[in-house]
């Protein structure tokens, strides 16, 4: 069965691209059914810990007081910190039940050990954090964060409510993308302005360990470093809120010789991220990048590079992951996405031995010039997470214009179930000019389609986008079930499989000014 638009759906498709973020109402605190992840393994992931006999530094001993929400301890945990750090380095232990914390600020040598049982919690006022972050290095070497307790940001209490008044969970009868993005929308929680920011940003950093650990709850990007080198995640589980607005897993900036391995991430936005942009501080190329044995939950994009980019990012390697959403409608936007929209180099990237379920777009290649850095800085890129317009000027307006480029792609051995949109390749034209994807190689592809009906969305023409933030919905419903590729060069398919829906309209392969 196929189903065709009234005049009224045609006309409010009008309104794709109208945003439906709340900008009104105090916090909203409840924790709703399905906001977590109901499938949650962390035996499989966390190893218990013990604490080493030696060279400890216990947080009650300065005065930390456990299970007290009234009582504030940063200042305790940071002088057991500078105790550490003084001695040469050590453990600093956090034992003893959940401990209430504005911002801590680890120290080279320093290992932050949360031990079972035991919990580091953000204060729920969101007031008195300092560089908007709950746990914070910079230029810090040989620091580890581990134990196998929980690190808790109280996420879900600095949002706004969301339109509808409970999560979705079963899946719509047709495949449309419009009613897909305002359905993910509308669950969403906006920050309200007592958010005081990310969860753990280490800057400027190297020879970072972080394992057997669990963070959870992140008000906003959950990992963050900029600008580290040699770092090690393993053994690690982020668990989110779904519905709080830009919690990403883990987000690397400028960050080189990177081992991500045997992680469970659950979370809102983006799980794996790569990104490299000049308002976030960055001022050089990212390389050298191994992903693998990964499950990533995710709203948004299970593993992407971009959209934040400026400078170059190659040498990437992604493998033997799981991709997939459980139990929320829509599932993830997309499962593997690789992006230059704001003027970086992106290639020599390799995804390989994934497999996905219900994630809508299985790849999507986009190569763009959205050129943010000519609209915002630091500060203003920060507000409009808060619907604040940019304010301030970003670097001269040709200094990233028209740089990017997306090539030396390999994505193999993908197997992906429940998908509601094809591959999409889209590089662009703009100014008169063309920007083609290059070098793009799909090896042993199974695709197979949700067991859904199909909107018959004719167009004319589909629009370049060529200046929009790039995701996948943006494309609506395309002539395509199978693969959409435009603007492209040397584009290989081998063992390439597609199973759509029963009785599609669509043609299964369609290339558009490909050469």
């Amino acid at each position: 069965m196929k189903t065709k638009r009234t005049v009224k759906d045609k006309l409010n498709t009008f309104l794709f691209g109208k945003d439906l973020r709340i900008t009104e109402g105090g916090r909203y605190e409840e924790e709703r059914e399905f906001d977590y992840s109901s499938y949650l393994p962390v035996e499989k992931y966390i190893s218990p810990q013990s604490l080493p006999d030696e060279n400890v530094f216990f947080v009650t001993d300065f005065g930390a007081k456990p299970d007290n929400t009234a009582s504030e301890n940063s200042k305790c945990i940071n002088a057991c910190i500078e105790q550490a750090s003084e001695a040469g380095g050590g453990i600093v232990a956090v034992k003893g039940g959940a401990f209430t914390s504005k911002t801590v600020h680890l120290k080279s040598n320093i290992t932050l050990f949360v031990c079972p049982d035991s919990c580091l919690i953000a204060d729920g006022s969101g007031e008195g954090f300092e560089n908007m972050t709950f746990i914070h290095a910079e230029n810090c070497e040989n620091i580890a964060i581990t134990g196998g307790g929980i690190i808790n940001g109280n996420g879900h209490l600095f949002g706004r409510k969301p339109l509808l008044d409970n999560n979705v969970t079963e899946p719509s009868e047709v495949i449309d993308v419009i009613e897909m993005r305002r359905t993910y929308r509308a669950q969403l929680r906006f920050a309200h302005p007592s958010k005081y920011g990310r969860l753990v940003v280490l800057e400027n950093c190297r020879n970072i360990h972080i394992h057997s650990i669990i963070f959870k709850d992140s008000p906003s990007w959950t990992l963050r470093t900029v600008k580290c080198e040699n770092l090690t995640v393993e053994n690690f589980v982020i668990n989110n809120n779904r519905h709080v607005c830009n919690t990403d897993g883990i987000d690397l900036m400028q960050t080189s010789g990177v081992e991500i391995r045997h992680c469970f991430i659950s979370c809102a936005d983006d799980g794996i991220v790569l990104k490299n942009a000049v308002w976030e501080g960055c001022d050089g190329a990212m390389e050298n990048i191994h992903i693998s044995d990964c499950e990533v939950i995710s709203c948004t994009n299970a593993f992407k590079i971009g959209t934040e980019t400026t400078y170059p990012i190659r040498n990437v390697l992604a493998e033997n992951c799981r991709f997939y959403m459980t139990d929320l409608y829509p599932g993830s936007v997309s499962g593997i996405s690789l992006e230059s929209a704001d003027g970086s180099v992106v290639e020599n990237i390799t995804v390989r031995n994934i497999e996905m379920d219900r994630c809508t777009c299985p790849v999507f290649l986009r190569l763009n010039n959205r050129n943010r850095a000519a609209k915002v800085n630091m500060q203003s890129a920060s507000a409009i997470e808060f619907a604040a317009k940019p304010q301030g000027k970003g670097m001269d307006k040709k200094s990233f214009d028209m740089t990017g480029e997306l090539r030396n792609i390999l994505i193999e051995n993908i197997k992906a179930k429940n998908i509601e949109l094809p591959v999409i390749i889209a590089g662009f034209k703009q100014k008169g000019k063309t920007k083609r994807i290059k070098n793009v190689t799909l090896k042993n592809f199974e695709l197979e389609y949700r067991n859904a009906c199909e909107i018959v969305d004719n167009r004319l023409f589909i629009p370049e986008y060529s200046k929009e933030y790039p995701e996948c919905w943006r494309f609506r419903n395309l002539p395509a079930y199978a693969l959409w590729a435009r603007h492209a060069e040397n584009i290989r398919l081998e063992n390439f499989n597609c199973k759509p829906v029963k009785n599609t309209h669509r043609k299964d392969i369609i290339f558009k000014d490909v050469l």
